[in-house]
């Protein structure tokens, strides 16, 4: 039988000798006392089979579940959020999204963090540190549940203030306070350094950050870079670059400006995105590439896949950079106890042909 327009919503039929609803998209929806009745429970009955909480028969959790079935019940998270004080929403700040190392972590965090039922705000902070201070009163607010962040806009103590869960990649650690995950940035710069000098380099440039930035933990591959580079007898000159600036025409700019300024150069390290705007710059100048300057990159990002030469490059692990973040930040909110708050991993040399190799790897 129909019901009359206005009467009630769908169409009542006959169901295992017992009448049920059954709600159309675009009427009413089916709520959490519908499914109790039709289940013949109450309500406290059916939360607890939602929410995987309290004991239930398997003989009553069935009836409910087959009852959610036959009215297409949906759960209102938004509801059961407030409940237990989530929102299930984490931020992610990054400095710049359109540089391809953020790009990629972002995707990979967002990847984890929506197979563990959490969605993602992104904030692009893009050289301004008001976007960073919103998104952490959100994190005060409860607006997001905890931060992972990626930037290096705010002072340090604008975000222990917060005393919320927060992870920070790569950028700055304080023990028992806010956990990072990092790679082993020293033992990149030694690795970066033994490969140009194996094929011969003796005039090398490093493109760094400035000075002023030394307590972040990446700034130990440029020291240690330059100290094997000068250990070794060879020159290390420094082009420094300027603070949080990822812009694409900046890269092609103070690439051009440091070939010119060093034409002797035989050896370049620094991140893909300069590498590539080097090697740019040496080819319009029709210098040859491996023959007469050798380049390494640093982080191996897809960005590189299309470049010819191939490029040799130290690949930064993203994938379990996201994997580590997410871990230790929903351990946070989940108020369990870190095994550890500082998680170093990894990376590995992966040889191209702008240190005269075809592409062998190294571990």
């Amino acid at each position: 039988a129909r019901m009359q327009k206005g009467e009630g919503a769908g169409t009542v039929k006959a169901c295992g000798g017992r009448l049920s609803c059954c709600f159309r998209a675009g009427e009413k929806m089916a709520g959490i006392q519908d499914v109790a009745r039709l289940a013949g429970v109450g309500t406290g009955t059916v939360s607890r089979v939602i929410n995987g909480s309290g004991y239930v028969s398997s003989k009553t959790r069935d009836r409910v579940e087959r009852a959610v079935a036959e009215l297409s019940y949906t759960p209102n998270e938004l509801a059961r959020n407030l409940l237990q004080n989530r929102s299930r929403i984490i931020a992610l700040i990054v400095p710049d999204l359109s540089y391809p190392f953020f790009a990629e972590l972002a995707c990979a965090v967002e990847q984890r963090l929506m197979v563990q039922g959490y969605k993602t705000m992104i904030c692009n902070a893009v050289r301004q540190s008001t976007n960073e201070e919103e998104y952490l009163s959100m994190l005060d607010r409860n607006i997001v549940d905890g931060v992972l962040t990626a930037t290096h806009f705010l002072k340090h103590e604008q975000y222990f203030r917060s005393h919320k869960p927060i992870v920070s990649f790569d950028m700055f650690y304080h023990e028992g306070e806010i956990p990072m995950v990092t790679v082993d940035h020293e033992r990149g710069g030694r690795l970066a350094a033994e490969e140009l000098l194996q094929a011969g380099c003796r005039r090398l440039l490093q493109f760094r950050d400035a000075e002023e930035a030394g307590r972040f933990s990446f700034m130990e591959r440029h020291r240690a870079f330059e100290e094997s580079v000068r250990s070794a007898g060879a020159q290390c000159r420094n082009v420094y670059l300027e603070w949080n600036e990822f812009r694409e025409d900046y890269y092609a700019g103070i690439a051009e400006k440091a070939l010119s300024e060093h034409p002797d150069v035989d050896g370049i390290f620094g991140t893909d995105g300069i590498v590539l705007h080097c090697m740019r710059a040496a080819l319009m100048r029709r210098r040859r590439i491996p023959e007469e300057l050798k380049l390494v990159a640093y982080d191996g990002t897809k960005a590189l896949n299309t470049a010819y030469p191939s490029v040799t490059a130290l690949v930064q692990p993203i994938e379990k950079l996201a994997e580590a973040g997410v871990k230790l930040l929903l351990r946070r909110i989940e108020g369990k106890k870190l095994r550890r708050d500082k998680v170093v991993l990894g990376l590995r040399l992966r040889r191209g042909m702008t240190t005269g190799h075809s592409g062998r790897r190294s571990g």
